[in-house]
């Protein structure tokens, strides 16, 4: 069990750099994570935690 088991993080600027990192680190704490952001390319950003 992760320390962010049962939370929901948000993260704004998640498609890449600092807050990719931190949503990657998010979901493997156990958070469910809401990514945010206005790159145009963020559908083609891989998450390895993504289900």
């Amino acid at each position: 069990m992760g320390m962010l088991e049962g939370k929901v993080a948000l993260i704004t600027g998640g498609s890449r750099g600092q807050g990719r990192a931190h949503a990657i680190t998010c979901a493997r704490e156990g958070a469910d994570v809401i990514i945010i952001d206005t790159l145009d390319q963020i559908a083609s950003v891989a998450y390895p935690m993504a289900q």
